[in-house]
């Protein structure tokens, strides 16, 4: 082997070894929106009447760029239900939902986005699946469990956050271990 060969593959082994490096210390990986503002108190969901609803928080949110991040955990009653987070108000609702089941929902008033649906990055039954919603002026990025769901254009006129539930059969009851809002 020649020297100049050699070179070039320990030139490309150390950059293997540094990329490596940088991906697992989470450099690349996407960042909130500002800084962490807000850390709510664990709550508890029951989902306990048929259909959707939305139980809103009395936590309102920034008239600027913010996200927001919950983490979904099902505790008990019926797999077959979701539970997520809402954006807005009653009358013009963004909400992303997760089921135990492996599938996702993304809808904005009565018009759906992304229909109830399988999704590989789901966690099932009691693993928790973490909600993340970046609002940038109009854009809005969501992701589950890090992974990128969705994205689409929407203006929030009402700023208001809240958590959403689904019932399709029996009771299910949710906790929301983590719920953080961050902006700049």
């Amino acid at each position: 082997m020649t020297i100049s060969l050699r070179g070039a593959l320990a030139g490309l082994l150390a950059t293997a070894v540094l990329l490596i490096i940088l991906i697992g210390s989470g450099v690349f990986d996407p960042k909130p929106v500002g800084e962490l503002q807000k850390t709510l108190p664990a709550t508890t969901l029951a989902v306990d009447q048929p259909g959707q609803a939305i139980k809103w928080l009395d936590t309102p949110l920034p008239d600027g760029d913010f996200s927001v991040r919950g983490t979904a955990v099902f505790q008990s009653g019926n797999l077959d239900s979701g539970v997520g987070l809402a954006l807005g108000d009653a009358d013009d609702a963004l909400v992303v939902a997760v089921s135990p089941l492996g599938y996702v929902l993304v809808q904005q008033a009565d018009e759906v986005l992304l229909p109830w649906q399988p999704w590989p990055h789901v966690n099932f039954e009691d693993a928790p699946n973490e909600i993340w919603i970046d609002v940038r002026e109009t854009e809005i990025t969501v992701r589950l469990n890090r992974e990128l769901l969705w994205q689409g254009e929407h203006s929030l006129s009402t700023r208001s956050f809240g958590l959403f539930g689904e019932r399709f059969e029996e009771t299910a009851v949710y906790t929301f271990p983590t719920l953080e809002l961050f902006w700049p």
